[in-house]
């Protein structure tokens, strides 16, 4: 059944506001486009800032299993949950309030999948709920938090997992672990 809009949570929604600004302030063009009306042809050329998870954003999901095989982490999308290795991150909920206290979400920098000419970069910002992906963008927003990541990435590509504190409107985060993508 068709219908109307796409679903997107209003911390998606708050992620965009907050990096829309800066784009314009240091120039950088930016469109926003539908993940479900986007040929990958379209995002080739681009370097792309991708919000929201494999779940319930289509580009998301495309890119991601094109990098899968070189990722040293998975998104079990049935239990909601990041896993390195023995590691899972789960998100945790207030059983009272039947709210998430805690999410976790992933930064990936990477070539852009759907590039074939490798030239452009792809920023996939994720989480195990939207709380995720609102408090992972903060790892490239927050000065503090983007310089710790910038020391422990070095310019090269990455996936860094993020710690969510939702308290209210705001969000406690803080980086569980990263790692590098192999030298190209």
């Amino acid at each position: 059944m068709p219908r109307s809009t796409h679903r997107t949570s209003i911390n998606e929604v708050r992620v965009l506001l907050e990096f829309t600004p800066t784009f314009e302030k240091i120039g950088i063009e930016y469109r926003i486009t539908d993940s479900l009306d986007v040929a990958d042809s379209e995002l080739s050329s681009a370097n792309l800032l991708i919000l929201g998870g494999p779940a319930v954003n289509d580009v998301s999901r495309r890119a991601f299993d094109a990098i899968q095989d070189t990722l040293p982490v998975s998104i079990n999308l049935e239990e909601v949950a990041i896993t390195v290795a023995n590691r899972r991150y789960a998100p945790e909920y207030d059983p009272d309030a039947q709210k998430v206290v805690k999410d976790y979400g992933l930064v990936v920098r990477c070539q852009n999948p759907f590039d074939p000419s490798r030239k452009s970069a792809a920023f996939l910002v994720m989480g195990c709920h939207g709380f995720g992906t609102a408090g992972s963008a903060q790892l490239l927003r927050d000065p503090g938090l983007a310089r710790q990541l910038a020391s422990e990435v070095d310019q090269r590509d990455f996936v860094a997992i993020a710690e969510i504190r939702v308290q209210g409107q705001a969000y406690g985060t803080r980086i569980i672990e990263s790692f590098l993508f192999p030298r190209r």
